[in-house]
């Protein structure tokens, strides 16, 4: 079982969420979206030993951050260090308000790093950031560059072995979990697509591993939360990528559940979105 997770309440004013999906047909349904989060947090609370809370930032007359409770990209965490992003759209950076508070709390944590502070110039999305035992893969992306990249390379010298990657530079993806995401410390789910294979052939040409690789055909599905060494959320509603995980997963000997989060992906929403896990 983990020991801490962070999230944060969705907003009332979710809607205005910053997000590249076309809403015009099916608008974010806002009722619908705080019940598919309630669900989420409830599994959270089943499979973490402490789960922080942060309230979502209501202000006046709407929230100052309606994309705060995709909490995961405000911070990267290693060990006993932990680093306040800056996040790569200005909208969205006023968010680091209250997650310092958060990490406050995990009793692991001894240094707290702003990035800000660092490089007035870096940004760093924590979706761009993906922690396999002791390397940090770091995708540079329309909000992740090379300037942030550093920060956290300076921030965690000892604690992992930072590696930058490039692929996603010249893809329309939004972030590296979007096409690819952990089971485990060997094996990770894919997006089959091709911009998911050059996202794995350059991880094992920087990095050196050869991890094993499940395959899905969707975007979305290929972000899976994997809660401790035997329990794993996936995407509800994706029938073709659905049936591979649920063979996969049972083959390995993981419990899992299918969550419907189809308002929070209409807001480029994913599983790890929502949560900073730390052991």
């Amino acid at each position: 079982m983990l020991e801490y997770a962070i999230c944060r309440e969705l907003p009332r004013s979710f809607e205005a969420c910053v997000t590249a999906v076309d809403n015009t047909a099916s608008p974010i349904d806002i009722s619908l979206a705080l019940k598919q989060h309630e669900a989420y947090v409830e599994v959270l609370k089943k499979h973490v030993n402490q789960l922080i809370e942060v309230p979502a930032d209501e202000g006046h007359p709407v929230a100052v951050a309606p994309d705060c409770c995709f909490v995961e990209d405000t911070c990267v965490v290693v060990k006993e260090t932990a680093v306040l992003n800056r996040l790569g759209h200005t909208s969205r950076q006023k968010e680091i308000q209250g997650i310092e508070q958060a990490l406050q709390k995990v009793s692991s944590i001894k240094t707290i790093v702003h990035m800000s502070s660092q490089d007035e110039t870096a940004t760093v999305d924590g979706g761009d950031c993906m922690l396999i035992g002791d390397h940090l893969y770091v995708g540079l992306s329309a909000r992740t560059n090379r300037q942030g990249a550093d920060v956290l390379q300076k921030a965690f010298i000892g604690a992992c072995k930072v590696v930058i990657l490039d692929t996603l530079q010249n893809s329309e993806t939004l972030h590296l979990k979007c096409l690819v995401s952990p089971l485990n410390v060997d094996t990770l789910v894919v997006c089959s697509a091709q911009a998911g294979k050059a996202l794995l052939k350059e991880m094992k040409e920087k990095s050196g591993i050869n991890y094993n690789a499940i395959e899905v055909p969707d975007q979305v599905p290929a972000n899976i939360l994997a809660l401790g060494p035997d329990f794993v959320v996936i995407q509800k509603n994706f029938p073709e990528s659905e049936k591979i995980l649920n063979e996969e997963l049972s083959k390995r000997g993981y419990k899992f559940e299918a969550l419907d989060m189809s308002e929070l992906i209409k807001a480029d929403g994913a599983l790890t979105c929502c949560s900073v896990l730390i052991p």
